[in-house]
């Protein structure tokens, strides 16, 4: 009999990998205080912009055995393949991006996945926006709908709080990386924008705050020529989320526990993807599942 594996939380991570686990025939649950359809500041899958955009440095091996821009880019092949031949079914869609940057670094100006996404190029100096250094502009995916027990120091939440607004005219990603700020548009298929954001670590405050709500206006309107075009769009609601995040970047690893019966029981930790979980969910739940498998094998030779 397959054996059984048990996934805690069901966000974009934990979900994606529960599908991995069970393409490899093993028998899966998933256990989670929110479930898809859940709107609550602890659940932060139904909040997040979900559009394909990374946050993988060059040097893509930080402190972990694993590579974060690998992740984002079997996540990246992934979406654009479901985008094109499942669209409707997989809840994505193809979209143009640009993104701007205040600093000029190795990432911003020989970013690593240059090659990986389609119609790369950079923004003409030009037509940057105030305060912006470089900008790229290329085609991604974006998910055109909503789809305990450890006593970790490193995990923390961060904030973030977002305006959804009715803007149909809006048709491409816009994104806004600064020292201080991220600032965001990102369409949805159903007409609604996501304009965001905020990034505030340890704040826990679960009602939007009008104080954010005029700066993410302010800021988005900036950088997007059509929404300043819209006199008063309809403002559908105001979203608070927490990214679950964590010092030194996710933490990906098997554990062994001992029974009171003497036995071991197999616990892999895959946590703590703070913003990037949607453009990192496909890659990071093959690696997770593989390294169950090994740690189930090992386990058996003990």
């Amino acid at each position: 009999m397959a054996k059984h594996i048990v996934v805690v939380g069901a966000g974009v991570v934990g979900i994606s990998t529960a599908l991995e686990l069970l393409k490899k025939g093993y028998r899966v649950t998933i256990l989670a205080k929110w479930l898809p359809g859940d709107m609550h500041i602890e659940y932060t899958s139904p909040w997040a912009g979900a559009h394909w955009r990374t946050m993988a440095p060059n040097s893509n091996k930080l402190l972990q055995a694993f590579s974060l821009s690998e992740f984002d880019a079997v996540t990246y092949r992934k979406f654009m393949e479901l985008a094109k031949t499942h669209p409707k079914e997989a809840g994505l869609m193809i979209i143009p991006s640009t993104d701007y940057y205040d600093e000029l670094t190795p990432e911003t100006t020989e970013p690593w996945f240059r090659e990986l996404v389609g119609d790369f190029k950079f923004v003409p100096r030009e037509k940057l926006p105030a305060g912006a250094q470089v900008g790229h502009q290329y085609t991604t995916g974006l998910g055109a709908r909503y789809l305990g027990g450890v006593n970790d120091t490193k995990v923390y939440p961060t904030r973030g709080q977002t305006l959804i607004v009715y803007a149909p005219q809006i048709k491409e990603t816009i994104t806004f990386l600064a020292k201080d700020h991220i600032t965001y548009v990102i369409p949805r298929s159903d007409g609604t924008v996501v304009l965001g954001g905020t990034a505030n670590k340890n704040d826990y405050n679960p009602n939007p705050e009008e104080e954010t709500i005029r700066s993410i206006w302010e800021r988005t309107r900036s950088i997007c020529s059509t929404l300043r075009s819209i006199a008063q769009p309809e403002i559908v609601r105001s979203g608070v989320g927490l990214r679950p995040s964590r010092i030194d970047g996710p933490r990906i690893e098997n554990e062994y526990f001992s029974k009171a019966d003497g036995s071991r029981i197999l616990v892999t930790h895959a946590y703590g993807h703070g913003g990037f979980g949607y453009q990192s969910s496909v890659g990071a739940a093959q690696y997770t599942a593989n390294l169950v498998e090994r740690g189930l094998t090992l386990q058996a030779k003990l």
